[in-house]
């Protein structure tokens, strides 16, 4: 009920302003599950905020599900000795005025493997040359791997073969700061930050190509998915990132619903309790009905199966089949807990519930159901991991090394606490592979070792299903879930 007072509060606010609304029609509404705590693209852990925070900062490239990367403030070569040679544009602003020059994402890049910083994701910097050792504090800033030669150029030396390294210059995670974070590289920036209600986001006109129309946008902090519909209902809000899957079978003939495909690598992972017991791991594996659980939810893909496209394994992605054969007889009394982020809303509840449902029928295994705000669901997760949990990850690019990279013995995400010298070959060689046939066939080895040891349950492939007004184009979703506005304006 605390959580919910505050939308509903929010819900009458709107509503008393609606004269306002109608008088002022080029304000985009949409919704976060939650407030941002602090607006530092380089200190994120997670995408949470990307919707709002890939419109305040952008890097070198954006993603496009048709084109792959796609030049924003720059572009990118390699050079015959594997080095990377990167090119701004020219005239870069700040929202300040101030030109953006290669020497910020230096700065940048310094700042985040600075090890008093301890950016979470500094990570994605480790294959430029020397960049894990500053991070840990064994090198001097100085020597890291990244030189500006002049005010455009950026020249990346990389400890070994990094193939796939240009995607991570289309991550907000790494885009340029400055030293005071208000200012901004993006088509926007903040114009006003009402604590617990909202952020208003106005153009910003020193960014490069975008909509002269863009109009206003306003990111409400609704955490019910139900009070969110509402607010769309009521023409409070022109998106819904989240339609709530009860709502979709009767949602899917409007002209305001979209599939909007994701790239994710969802799972339920198990703790030290049951690490060591593969036996009741199989158990909560066969004695899902993922046929079942897919109808029950409306959804696009099959829980069960690896997420992952298809087009990234030789042959079809693998998957789990509800199979009581494969069921072993545990004799146990013992009650285990699946903990769960709140930050996936109602329908993540309704799965688990399901699930609890599922395992006591079919396996005779007894769940607690709890549920954490993220920040603590998190921090268990890094403390105190319990038997079972599902974890949602968002790929910061869209590659199998991104997803498989999860579960290596260094990654901040690695919850299911693998250390494997096998899976970690797996990873160096998916690394170093440049031919499409041997990643795909690596992506598959790696999906398969995860699965055929059963240490990991994947949740399916994603699709999001969402309600979007017609008063506004030019907004674009990719399979990354970034949302991009540089485009948006109301429909002529």
């Amino acid at each position: 009920m605390k959580r919910i007072l505050p939308a509903l509060l929010l819900l009458v606010s709107l509503q008393t302003q609606g004269a306002d609304s109608k008088s002022a029609p080029f304000v985009f509404r949409l919704h976060l599950s939650g407030e941002p705590t602090q607006m530092d693209p380089n200190r994120q852990k997670t995408s949470a905020s990307s919707y709002l925070l890939t419109n305040l900062f952008r890097n070198i490239y954006t993603y496009d599900d048709q084109k792959g990367l796609v030049p924003e403030l720059g572009s990118c070569s390699r050079e015959k000795s594997k080095a990377l040679v990167c090119k701004l544009n020219k005239n870069l602003q700040w929202s300040d005025d101030s030109p953006l020059t290669s020497a910020d994402f230096l700065r940048t890049y310094r700042k985040m493997l600075n090890p008093k910083v301890a950016a979470p994701r500094a990570d994605l910097l480790f294959k430029i040359k020397n960049a894990e050792d500053i991070y840990k504090g064994l090198k001097e800033p100085d020597t890291l791997g990244v030189i500006a030669p002049d005010a455009t150029t950026l020249r990346f030396e990389f400890q070994g073969k990094a193939p796939d390294f240009e995607y991570n210059l289309a991550s907000f995670l790494l885009a340029p700061t400055k030293e005071n974070i208000k200012v901004y590289s993006g088509p926007y920036k903040i114009k006003e930050w009402l604590q617990g209600q909202k952020i208003v986001l106005e153009p910003n006109p020193k960014y490069q190509g975008g909509h002269p129309q863009r109009p206003l946008v306003e990111f409400l902090f609704v955490e019910e998915d139900t009070v969110a519909l509402q607010l769309y209902e009521k023409n409070q809000l022109h998106l819904l990132r989240r339609l709530p899957t009860l709502f979709i079978p009767k949602s899917k003939s409007r002209n305001d619903f979209y599939w909007i495909p994701v790239i994710r690598f969802d799972y339920l992972g198990f703790g030290p309790d049951l690490q060591k017991d593969e036996a009741l791991r199989k158990a909560l594996t066969y004695s899902l009905n993922y046929t079942e659980l897919q109808k029950l939810f409306s959804s696009k893909g099959r829980p069960g199966c690896a997420g992952l496209p298809d087009s990234w394994f030789p042959e079809k992605a693998p998957c789990f089949d509800f199979d009581l054969k494969k069921v072993p007889k545990i004799k146990t009394t013992k009650t285990y807990t699946l903990l769960f982020s709140s930050l996936g809303g109602e329908d993540h509840k309704r799965a688990t519930e399901w699930m609890q449902a599922q395992w006591l029928k079919n396996a005779g295994l007894s769940l607690h159901l709890e549920t954490k705000e993220n920040k603590v669901f998190i921090n268990q997760l890094q403390t105190a991991p319990p038997a079972v949990f599902r974890k949602g990850v968002s790929l910061d690019r869209p590659t199998c090394l991104a997803a498989l990279e999860t579960f290596s013995s260094d990654s901040a995400e690695n919850y299911i606490q693998l250390k494997d010298p096998e899976y970690e070959k797996i990873l160096n060689q998916l690394g170093n592979a440049e031919k499409s046939s041997e990643q795909k066939k690596l992506c598959l080895t790696g999906v398969r070792f995860l699965m055929d040891r059963h240490l990991i349950i994947p949740m399916g492939a994603f699709d999001f299903a969402m309600l979007i007004k017609p008063e506004f184009v030019g907004w674009k979703f990719n399979q990354m879930n970034q949302l991009d506005l540089s485009q948006l304006h109301p429909r002529p």
